[in-house]
């Protein structure tokens, strides 16, 4: 809570929910704005349910506007002369987000905001050129918490015990037939 900027990372099943939860009712106890965001409305969506708070895309928190048909280029009206009024910006699924919009979003962060960055540093990077989240994390330049207990309710899940599994280097749990979960 005392970083500039903070990045939250872990698995499937290991609080990233509940921890932006907890987070978000400190600072609206604290009398702070916080504005929530996601790079894709599905994920701004489950945001919103989950926090019971607006949450809405950063293209949208950017004011993005397209140039003409073209839908690969766009402008933001959100920038360094027109910043996003807040005092912590809260982004979740981190890891979807390229490097460009990673970049839309610095601009129009105005000094003084904290930034907390949340995301599964394992899950595919975005479609994008970069791997924002995972490069940021490799910097060892940012406050980073990671994650690491899966809760009761994920660990009776096939598939989110399976994901921890392989990505501690260890061979995923099979069912009686021989065959994984995933198929």
């Amino acid at each position: 809570m005392s970083s500039g900027v903070l990045i939250i990372t872990g698995g499937p099943g290991t609080g990233k929910t509940t921890t932006i939860n907890t987070i978000l009712q400190l600072l609206q106890d604290e009398g702070c704005e916080v504005v929530l965001a996601a790079p894709t409305g599905r994920a701004a969506k489950r945001m919103s349910e989950a926090t019971g708070v607006e949450a809405q895309t950063i293209h949208r928190l950017l004011e993005s506007t397209f140039l003409g048909e073209d839908v690969r280029r766009q402008t933001f009206d959100r920038n360094e002369e027109n910043p996003i009024e807040a005092d912590v910006i809260i982004i979740d699924e981190t890891s979807m987000v390229d490097i460009m919009l990673m970049h839309a979003l610095l601009r129009a962060v105005a000094p003084g905001t904290r930034l907390i960055f949340v995301g599964d540093v394992d899950q595919l990077p975005s479609v994008g050129p970069g791997n924002v989240l995972k490069d940021m994390i490799r910097s060892e330049r940012l406050k980073v918490v990671r994650l690491e207990h899966i809760f009761r309710q994920a660990q009776e899940s096939a598939i989110i015990m399976n994901a921890h599994r392989i990505n501690k280097g260890d061979d995923p749990v099979l069912n009686e037939n021989g065959t994984d979960f995933f198929l």
